[in-house]
């Protein structure tokens, strides 16, 4: 034992410091492999917001890029005309650097229009019917190439977190809904990485150049086939349309 202790007191502390700072960077990367079910049950838009200018940012996030994932649930598969549709989409990082996504779960729309952010797709099942909520109802979303902070959210690495959502019978019956067979599928889309709104008088500069929103043309969840109005329920995941 004293000589443990006197080989730790001989040990300059330059090499103390880069062997604490190893052990806490594999402890970050290791610990979510360990333990991936310790955070599943976090609630995406409550998750931290970064740190304005960028100091929360880490270089391992360009290692996440195209790891990010999503998958769909539902909380009944067969639901009455009087019921809401109760999807939760869970987003899953399966990289070793954390990402930033853009959320708010308030302007999901019930259709695909290419629009930025979270939005749901529902299909007639076997033909393929697209059933969407019109624009008139539901206007786009707009474009954000500057995302208030209060909107993004760190997802850490090996990471996941769930959004639930509730579409109630009103909103449902904008998409002209009859009795049948549906799949819903959640799609997410963001094209910017995000341009830091500097005041003109600010002298400090943000370490990363922009918001290091994650970015990806589009990430689409697993396909859930679901019935309305119908006394036999719908099971398990629907195969690919056309498949």
């Amino acid at each position: 034992m004293r000589r443990i202790r006197d080989t730790f007191n001989e040990t300059p502390n330059s090499v103390l410091t880069v062997g604490g700072a190893f052990l806490v960077l594999t402890l970050l990367i290791l610990l979510p492999r360990i333990f991936p079910t310790e955070r599943v049950g976090v609630e995406c838009s409550r998750m931290a917001n970064p740190i304005p200018g960028g100091n929360n940012g880490s270089h391992l996030t360009a290692q996440s890029e195209g790891l990010l994932s999503l998958q769909l649930t539902l909380a009944q598969s067969n639901i009455s005309t009087i019921d809401a549709l109760a999807p939760t989409v869970i987003f899953q990082n399966g990289g070793v650097g954390s990402v930033t996504i853009f959320l708010v779960p308030q302007e999901a729309l019930l259709r695909d229009d290419g629009s930025q952010g979270l939005h749901f797709e529902i299909r007639r099942s076997p033909d393929g019917a697209v059933f969407a909520e019109p624009a008139t109802i539901r206007p786009p979303v707009p474009v954000r190439q500057v995302f208030p902070v209060e909107g993004l959210h760190v997802l850490g690495a090996r990471q996941s977190c769930r959004q639930d959502f509730s579409f109630d019978p009103a909103r449902l019956s904008n998409l002209g809904l009859p009795p049948g067979n549906y799949v819903i599928q959640a799609i997410y889309r963001n094209p910017f990485s995000g341009q830091w709104n500097v005041a003109p008088q600010a002298t400090a500069t943000p370490i990363f150049p922009t918001q290091g929103v994650y970015v990806v043309n589009e990430l689409r969840s697993n396909e859930i086939a679901f019935s309305i109005g119908l006394v036999q329920p719908l099971t398990g995941e629907a195969q690919p349309l056309g498949g």
